[in-house]
């Protein structure tokens, strides 16, 4: 809701692509998904298998990003199960 409240107060449709606004609401929806209640700095410093699978590298993002994309593998539940290619791919730079 906050995500699509903000869009809509700054115009975003005006400034912002429609794979852009699309692939933004989708990761918002996703936030936190298989979130188990600890820090990136935690993973990070106790060297979580999530810190190394993604190289310290905002671990818990890319975990959430990843299942995203892997519940995306289903026909029955992608959400961008429309998209062309290059549209695809755009969106999994924005998500």
């Amino acid at each position: 809701h906050t995500v699509f409240r903000l869009s809509s107060l700054s115009l975003g449709s005006y400034w912002m692509r429609e794979v852009d606004q699309y692939s933004l609401l989708i990761a918002a929806l996703c936030h936190d998904m298989g979130h188990f209640g600890k820090t990136n700095p935690f993973l990070v410093e106790s060297k979580h298998e999530l810190a190394i699978t993604y190289n310290d590298k905002s671990p818990l993002e890319n975990m959430h990003c990843a299942k995203l994309f892997e519940i995306c593998k289903e026909p029955s539940t992608d959400a961008f199960g429309k998209a062309t290619k290059e549209v695809y791919k755009e969106a999994r730079k924005v998500a």
